[in-house]
């Protein structure tokens, strides 16, 4: 009779199973980098999945709270943003509505999640013109009933997360699209129709140890997204900006952002030139002298892959990528935040 060992099949089993997933690892990468000899991409960049990870980044961030309609209240969010709900401020076809209503929240206050949510901080001018923002806070509100949109009926008020007075700076209140994966640039808000743009409140708080913190406080009037930022006002000499991606990256499936060193705001450069083959900015507004980190992220096999590189802006600076490496989300996420 013989006698099977058990344990030494199981072992041989595990080790098997573990070098076979290294290896469809190993295939997995390896076929992302595969080039032609014109140095086009095998395998394809896949611009469609891309889009759908941030749809899909956006629909995970969502946090949903309950209120009821009638009475009103406060809620707050997991990274500190309260939003207070006067009484009967939620409504249908103009009629306040009763009983339980849903409040949808999403936060945006890190370019990891500016990139990966793909809201990134580029304003519209009242020309036309879209220039840097550093934001202070970004912010998708909606409210349902049985999964019917409401609309509002008088102002909610929004309360950013504390931020310690060192860092703290007064904000203007910027308005953007209605729908969870509108990407529509920031706009100044005129809520009073003064014809003034709504500048932010300054509150205060008694922080940790005795020390104080600021927030900022202001009112929004119909749900949607909105932004706390100011304007970067940039100075002294301006200049055009282009990146140059690998062979077979396009306007269609990669996506660029320039994130500005030591503030709190980023770019998408989403102008593409067919014929440079060259990703650029809007208006030639970026000063020389600047030192930033571009950003490109596209999706391989369902994979994120991604290049960082830091620079300081040059005359007519052209921004050369070579490669786009794989990584996962979460990675892709603290090396993002720990840019300067």
């Amino acid at each position: 009779m013989s006698i099977i060992n058990l344990n030494y099949n199981q072992s041989i089993l595990k080790k098997s199973k573990k070098i076979l997933s290294l290896l469809v690892l190993s295939l997995i990468l390896l076929t992302s980098c595969i080039v032609d000899e014109n140095g086009n991409p095998l395998v394809e960049p896949d611009g469609e999945a891309l889009d759908q990870r941030f749809e899909d980044n956006r629909a995970n961030a969502v946090q949903t709270f309950t209120l009821d309609a009638a009475t009103g209240g406060t809620i707050t969010g997991v990274h500190g943003t309260q939003i207070t709900f006067p009484s009967s401020c939620t409504g249908n076809n103009g009629t306040p509505v009763t009983g339980t209503i849903e409040i949808q929240l999403i936060e945006i206050y890190t370019k990891a999640d500016m990139v990966l949510l793909n809201m990134s901080t580029t304003g519209k001018k009242s020309n036309g013109d879209e220039e840097a923002l550093k934001s202070g806070g970004e912010f998708f509100v909606s409210a349902t009933q049985n999964g019917n949109p409401l609309t509002l009926l008088a102002p909610i008020s929004i309360r950013t997360r504390n931020v310690d007075s060192s860092n703290f700076e007064s904000m203007q209140v910027f308005r953007a699209g209605n729908e969870i994966n509108d990407t529509d640039p920031w706009q100044e808000a005129d809520e009073n129709n003064d014809g003034q743009p709504d500048d932010a409140q300054i509150g205060e708080d008694q922080g940790p140890n005795g020390t104080y913190v600021l927030y900022s406080v202001f009112d929004m009037s119909s749900f949607g997204w909105t932004n706390l930022d100011k304007w970067y006002n940039f100075s002294g000499q301006l200049t055009d900006l282009f990146v140059d991606v690998p062979n077979g990256y396009n306007g269609d499936n990669i996506a660029v952002y320039l994130s500005y060193d030591g503030e709190n705001g980023l770019a998408r450069m989403d102008i593409y030139d067919e014929t440079l083959g060259l990703f650029t900015e809007h208006y030639g507004r970026i000063p020389v002298g600047l030192d930033v980190h571009f950003i490109a992220i596209t999706e391989i096999n369902g994979i994120i892959h991604y290049a960082i590189q830091a620079a300081t802006i040059t005359n007519n600076h052209t921004e050369v990528i070579t490669n786009l490496q794989p990584t996962t989300q979460a990675d892709l996420t603290t090396l993002i935040n720990n840019l300067p």
